[in-house]
């Protein structure tokens, strides 16, 4: 198994200041996060998923107050560590100092992939992820994204479900960019006119060669408390949508821990999958991340 989504960080060293306030975005975004540990380290995280055998892991970044310590930090965390992992590291693509992110990125062996949070909501400003929300449209912001163009580098763009159209333009824009459809596309909307729109959306970024879907944080669009019956079936749609070979699974660890942990998750995508050949189950839980994003053997670390 490669787990898709993973956070590690260790307060002490690298500061998020999430832990030295109260946070009310990212409250609004994951609910209360007052047991969250300040500090989550490997150890920890083996301990949680102790009971699935992880083969390796794609770290994203989490919210640092110094992005280049904390992506430097990780790429230790990688070369110290018997497990596999792939990095996933912040790019703002409107940075005027984009080029000296995307060198330091490029500098880091284990880094194959960047992110960037656009998820804007027109109407609560408490769950904007973007200084703006036309990024998807702007024409400097593009220039930005083509300077991924020749580097090996995956791109996830996360946005709010009815940014997807937006989002659609840009992938088909750029097929020379490899696109990580994040958080399923990220529903914000769970009745029935918002999901047809959500799976008509999500239907034509499956049709773009140059995606994959990760389907984690269910917390984050379902709530603390969510229910198994509706949260598989959104899954089953993106799993439909983009086939086995094309959807990778992650625990989005700790903050899963908020809700209801890792393997009450895990049974979740395992009774999504039911049916599935072994070769459909391997890809899902582990070709298809371990390629995307490169994970290294444990052999070639």
């Amino acid at each position: 198994m490669i787990d898709a989504h993973v956070h590690l960080y260790d307060n002490a060293t690298i500061p998020y200041g999430i832990f030295a306030h109260r946070d009310p975005t990212f409250e609004t975004l994951v609910g209360d996060y007052s047991a969250l540990p300040t500090t989550y380290t490997l150890t920890d995280y083996r301990r949680a998923t102790s009971s699935r055998p992880v083969d390796g892991i794609v770290w994203h970044e989490f919210i640092a107050d110094d992005h280049q310590r904390e992506i430097r930090w990780a790429q230790q965390l990688a070369d110290d560590s018997d497990l596999p992992m792939a990095l996933v590291g912040l790019a703002d693509f409107a940075d005027p100092q984009l080029d000296q992110r995307l060198e330091l990125l490029d500098s880091l062996p284990n880094v194959t992939a960047v992110r960037q949070h656009l998820a804007w909501d027109p109407v609560d400003p408490l769950r904007r992820m973007s200084a703006r929300p036309d990024y998807l449209t702007d024409h400097l912001w593009q220039t930005g994204l083509k300077r991924l163009q020749g580097r090996d580098l995956r791109c996830g763009l996360e946005v709010f479900s009815p940014q997807l159209g937006e989002l659609t333009h840009v992938v088909r824009g750029h097929p020379g960019i490899g696109f990580t459809i994040a958080v399923m596309g990220w529903p914000t909307g769970l009745d029935d006119a918002s999901r047809v729109r959500w799976r008509d959306d999500l239907a034509a970024l499956s049709r773009c060669d140059n995606t994959m879907a990760s389907i984690s944080a269910v917390e984050c669009i379902f709530g603390l408390d969510w229910a198994d019956d509706l949260v598989a079936g959104w899954i089953s749609t993106v799993v439909e949508l983009f086939g086995v070979d094309r959807c990778m699974f992650g625990s989005h660890l700790p903050i899963s821990d908020l809700s209801s942990g890792v393997d009450r998750l895990y049974r979740l995508y395992d009774r999504v999958l039911t049916g599935c050949s072994d070769a459909e189950l391997d890809a899902a839980y582990d070709g298809t991340a371990r390629r995307w994003f490169r994970v290294p053997s444990a052999d070639h670390r």
